[in-house]
């Protein structure tokens, strides 16, 4: 037979087990909190700023290797610069006008959008379990 003095310190009341809930869901907000931020907030911003600021890391070597064969006489002058024009000084000009960073800007915008919206949903999470659990107790 269970001792009635033993199981009364085990069994805890119904207030203290929803306190306990309340902490552990506490918890678990911040949990989310931080993935939301590492995933959902953090990337699209790193891909917006590269995107917006840093020129394709291709331009460069194929520069050289224009200059290359220009020095080797596989191409002339009038075509180093038409390839030239074309290819390496096009973006430079309108940085938002080239289609696959106008593309990654975009998927970037709505990953954003998504992740502030999450921010915000978890957000009145607090609230509402604070609320709920005022009601509660009433």
């Amino acid at each position: 037979m269970p001792d009635s003095g033993n199981s009364s310190k085990k069994h805890e009341n119904i207030f203290e087990i929803l306190d306990g809930i309340m902490f552990q869901m506490g918890k678990t907000k911040k949990i989310f909190m931080i993935m939301i931020l590492t995933t959902l907030i953090l990337p699209p911003i790193a891909l917006l700023v590269m995107t917006s600021v840093f020129d394709s890391p291709f331009n460069e070597k194929l520069d050289e290797r224009l200059q290359e064969y220009l020095e080797r006489g596989d191409i002339t002058d009038k075509e180093y610069e038409k390839i030239k024009s074309k290819i390496i000084d096009r973006g430079r000009t309108n940085i938002f006008l080239n289609p696959p960073q106008l593309v990654i800007f975009l998927i970037s915008l709505v990953w954003l959008g998504v992740g502030v919206r999450q921010w915000f949903v978890l957000s009145k999470w607090d609230k509402i379990s604070t609320l709920q659990t005022k009601t509660s107790r009433c």
